[in-house]
């Protein structure tokens, strides 16, 4: 299929009705950084149209009073791999990553919790910013940035978080699509133990 995120919603379907009645469920986790509540599912808005994402609420569980434990995302993404509130993990900005924060020398992340528990883990994108071999069997670098624009028109001493200028006309480059299309090979494959994909 042209469209990754349509082959995934498809894909998930797949496997929500594949499995067996006694086996573990497999566990897709879309974790979607600044995502308001205008897609349908959420209550929606006149201008946002969003059916794959609602068809795939329909056939899964969806937290609708789950709430960000911070304005930022690695401190709130930290909290929902941890379990603990940003005042718990240290982490209250960019830095440090919650690879290299205190706190997981003794708590366990989510995806370790599934891999003790029979599952595959993988992983892309910004479940973590590094995706050390730790927290999961096999994971797509992209961290959810880039492609960088060649010539950038901010400040010099700017954040490159930030960087602003023309970037490439190609979505194959841009890290959504990245990853929608890792996700969709590891759909596609057999896997010997439930999954959990980040």
């Amino acid at each position: 299929m042209k469209n990754p995120f349509v082959s995934l919603f498809l894909f998930s379907i797949f496997f929500f009705f594949a499995r067996a009645e006694n086996s573990k469920p497999n566990v897709l986790l879309v974790s979607i950084d600044d995502l308001n509540d205008w897609v349908g599912c959420l209550g929606g808005h006149p201008q946002a149209k969003t059916p794959n994402i609602d068809r795939l609420a329909k056939m899964g569980t969806l937290f609708a009073n789950g709430h960000c434990q911070s304005p930022v995302c690695n401190p709130s993404r930290a909290s929902m791999m941890t379990g603990r509130y940003p005042h718990a993990t240290g982490i209250y900005f960019l830095s440090p990553d919650l690879e290299l924060a205190p706190v997981l020398k003794e708590v366990p992340t989510l995806p370790e919790v599934f891999a003790q528990k029979g599952y595959k883990t993988m992983a892309a994108g910004k479940i973590f910013h590094r995706g050390d071999k730790r927290f999961f069997e096999e994971y797509l670098p992209t961290g959810g940035f880039g492609p960088r624009p060649k010539k950038k028109i901010s400040q010099p001493h700017g954040h490159p978080l930030w960087d602003w200028g023309v970037y490439p006309n190609d979505d194959n480059l841009m890290p959504d699509m990245k990853c929608a299309k890792w996700a969709v090979d590891q759909l596609g494959k057999k896997h010997k133990k439930p999954f959990f994909m980040g």
